[in-house]
C-alpha cells in the first residue's frame, strides 16, 4: 500500500457544518462518527493525506448502484473505495458488483489506466470473519482497512490500519467536545415518568440513547404520544422513524427501524430490542406496531419455565443411551419429571432457531445459559454451542438504525 508520510497539522482550518460538533459521538468503547454519510465527507477530503490517493469522485453512480468513493493511485490505478460506520457480512459482495459494473463503464478513462488491476478498499471500524472467508477464496485485490477514532488530549484523530501488515496512516478531526446537554430539548413527560423509576445507571443510558438518536441529524425530531416516544421524520405516510421508547405497562421497551434477518436483510423493520441499558443488546423480533403479542406471550413462558427449573420437589433421573441403545450415564438433573420433556423440546428448539439464524428472545438465552452449565456440571460435557455468544451491543444496534435512517431520506 502507498502512503505519504503522516501529517499532523498544528492549526486547525475552517471547516463546513459537517465537521462540526456534530461529526462525532461519544460511545462506550470511545468515539465515532454520528453518520457514514460525515465519514466519507471527511476521508474524501483527506484521501491524499490517508492513504496518498487523488480522488475521482464520491457518491459515484454506476449501473444503478452508488459507489462511495473513486481514486486514482500515483500509478493510475482505479480504487474503489467503500465505507461503513459499523461491520458489514457482505462488503465484499458490494464491491465486486461495483468493480463489475465499473470494467463494463470505464469512467474517468482519460485519468485511469484499466489495464492495470483495479483495487477494492474496505474501510469499516471493524471486520465479521465472514469477510477474511470471502476475500480468502476471491481472485480480485481487497484491502481491509480499519478506522478509528483516537483522542489525545483535547485533539481528535481519524487511523487507517491496514490489517494485512498493520500500517497506520493518521489526519486530524476539527472538533470540540461538548461539555453539556443544554442544546436539547427536555425529554417529553411521559419518558421521564417512566425512566424515573429506573436506577442511575439505567436512567443515565436511555437518556444517552436519546441523546445520540437527536444530535445524529438536525432532521431526526421527538414526537410524543400516549405510551410512545418516536425518533424520525415527516409526518403521516410520509413518517421515516429509526428509533422508539414503548411504554407497556411501566416497563420501557427500546423498537429499532433494522433490517429483518438481525439486519442483514435489504428490507426495514420495526424490531424489538432488548436490553440491560449499559451495552448488552439482542433483537427480540420485528413488531409492526404496539408491543407485540406474540413475543410477549413467549417471553411469559420461558420465564415460567426458568422459574419451574431448580425449585423444591422431586428430581428427574435421565438416563443417556447411544445409537445401539448402550446406556452411557444415568444422571439426577435439578428439573421435575413433569417438564423434563418440554425441557430438552424448547432446548432444542433454541439450538435449532441459533443455528438457522432465527431470533431468540432473552429468556431463550437465559434458559440456555442455564442448560450449559448442567451440562458441564451434571452430565460431565462441555457444550460448543454459541447461543451465549447471541448478544450485540446496544450501541452498534443503534447506530444500524440511524444509517439505515439516513438512507431512507
Amino acid at each position: 500500500m502507498e502512503t505519504k508520510p503522516l501529517q499532523f497539522f498544528s492549526q486547525i482550518i475552517s471547516y463546513d457544518y459537517m465537521f462540526s460538533n456534530a461529526s462525532l459521538k461519544k460511545t462506550g468503547s470511545g468515539w465515532e462518527f454520528v453518520s457514514e454519510e460525515i465519514l466519507e465527507d471527511f476521508l474524501y477530503e483527506h484521501l491524499e493525506i490517508l492513504l496518498g490517493l487523488n480522488v475521482l469522485e464520491k457518491q459515484h453512480i454506476v449501473n444503478n448502484q452508488r459507489c462511495d468513493i473513486l481514486a486514482v493511485d500515483s500509478q493510475k490505478k482505479l480504487v474503489v473505495l467503500e465505507l461503513k460506520n459499523v461491520e458489514d457480512r457482505g462488503i465484499i459482495q458490494q464491491l465486486t458488483r461495483y468493480y463489475d459494473a465499473l470494467l463494463d463503464e470505464k469512467p474517468f478513462s482519460d485519468k485511469v489506466d484499466y489495464q492495470q488491476p483495479v483495487r477494492l478498499v474496505a474501510i469499516t471500524p471493524n471486520f465479521h470473519r465472514d469477510n477474511f472467508t470471502d476475500r480468502k477464496y476471491h481472485t480480485l485485490d481487497f484491502q481491509f482497512l480499519e478506522f478509528s477514532i483516537i483522542q489525545d488530549e483535547e485533539k481528535f484523530y481519524l487511523c487507517l490500519k491496514d490489517i494485512d501488515n498493520g500500517e497506520i496512516s493518521k489526519a486530524i478531526i476539527p472538533y470540540q467536545e461538548l461539555e453539556n446537554d443544554l442544546d436539547l430539548p427536555a425529554p417529553p413527560k411521559a419518558l421521564s415518568k417512566v425512566v424515573n423509576n429506573l436506577d442511575a445507571q439505567q436512567q443515565k443510558e436511555v437518556l444517552k440513547v436519546r441523546q445520540k438518536i437527536l444530535r445524529f441529524n438536525p432532521k431526526i425530531q421527538e414526537f410524543a404520544s400516549a405510551g410512545s416516544i418516536k425518533y424520525g421524520s415527516g409526518s403521516g405516510k410520509s413518517s421515516k422513524f429509526c428509533a422508539e421508547f414503548f411504554l407497556d405497562k411501566g416497563e420501557l421497551i427500546l423498537f429499532l427501524w433494522i433490517p429483518y434477518k438481525a439486519g442483514e436483510s435489504s428490507r426495514i423493520g420495526r424490531a424489538r430490542i432488548w436490553t440491560d441499558w449499559q451495552d448488552k443488546a439482542l433483537i427480540e423480533g420485528y413488531v409492526s406496531s404496539g408491543v407485540g403479542t406474540k413475543i410477549n406471550k413467549q417471553k411469559r413462558s420461558m420465564q415460567k419455565l426458568i422459574e419451574a427449573i431448580e425449585t423444591e420437589g422431586d428430581c428427574c433421573k435421565l438416563t443417556v443411551t447411544d445409537r445401539n441403545r448402550i446406556v452411557k450415564g444415568i444422571y439426577t438433573l435439578p428439573i421435575k419429571p413433569t417438564i423434563v420433556n418440554k425441557y430438552f423440546q424448547v432446548v432444542n428448539r433454541i439450538l435449532s432457531d441459533y443455528e438457522h439464524a432465527k431470533l431468540l428472545t432473552y429468556e431463550d438465552v437465559e434458559l440456555f445459559k442455564h442448560y450449559k452449565k448442567m451440562s458441564r456440571e451434571r452430565m460431565g460435557e462441555e457444550l460448543n454451542s454459541k447461543v451465549l455468544d447471541y448478544y450485540k451491543s446496544l450501541d452498534s444496534l443503534v447506530d444500524l438504525a440511524l444509517q439505515k435512517w439516513l438512507e431512507r431520506l
